[in-house]
Formats: structure tokens, sequence, C-alpha cells
């Protein structure tokens, strides 16, 4: 019985998706970069568009963390750790209406403002995975 036991244990740990576990999180280690390079790249010396796409990226992260921890609730695979270097910019940049680009600081700010004072998800997105216990 007790070799039985170990082997159903085995068998699962080994079947278990390839992530952190109960209790995992989308924390960094240094929470400080949050991609910024990838964001100065695509929005150049306009410090407007940068901080547009910045609320971007929030919609973008709160986006990838519930589908991830759908899928940890479903029992499918999934990743819960850190998004640095990890997140698609190419969508984040998608998500950003294109006459944004091109347009000055001061033609954006009231954009940025608007952006500032939606909801971006996160605390939805966080609530959700922590509901159904995939992070703490």
């Amino acid at each position: 019985m007790r070799t039985l036991l170990l082997a159903v244990a085995a068998t699962l740990t080994l079947g278990a998706p390839m992530a952190q576990a109960y209790g995992g999180s989308f924390l960094c280690e240094d929470q400080m970069d949050m991609d910024q390079d990838e964001a100065r790249a695509i929005s150049g010396r306009n410090n407007g568009l940068f901080k547009i796409l910045m609320e971007y990226r929030e919609r973008w992260d709160a986006e990838y963390q519930r589908q991830q921890c759908e899928a940890f609730a479903a029992g499918e695979p999934y990743d819960i750790s850190c998004l640095n270097d990890r997140r698609d910019w190419d969508a984040i940049k998608a998500m950003v209406p294109s006459e944004y680009f091109g347009m000055s600081n001061v033609d954006l700010n009231p954009h940025y403002q608007d952006l500032q004072m939606a909801d971006d998800g996160i605390k939805d997105a966080i609530a959700y995975c922590r509901s159904v216990g995939a992070i703490k």
C-alpha cells in the first residue's frame, strides 16, 4: 500500500503543470524594471507616449495574469511568475490607438489622464487569481 501511495504521489508530482504551484506570484525580484527599456524603445523621446505605453502594459498584464489563473483553475498548463522580459510588446503597442504615435506630450496628456482614471483590471485579475488559489 505504501508503494502504491508513493507511486501515485510521484505521478501527481510529475504530471503537474510546469510553473509555480499554489501560492505562486507574478511579483519580480526587481520590481523597478517592469520592462521599461522596451517601452522606451517604442516611445523614443516622447515621455507622454512612454507613460501611455506603461498604462497599456498594466492592462496587458491584467489580461495575461487572468488567463494564466484561469488555466490554473482549469487544470491546464499555466505560468505564474515574473513578467519582466516576457511581455508581448507588439501586442501592447497594438493596444495603443495609432493616432497617439506622433502626438506631442501636451496632446497626449489628456489621454494619459483618462487612462490613469480608468480601471486597468489589475485588482480584479489579482482578486480572481487569489480566489482560485493560484496566488497568495
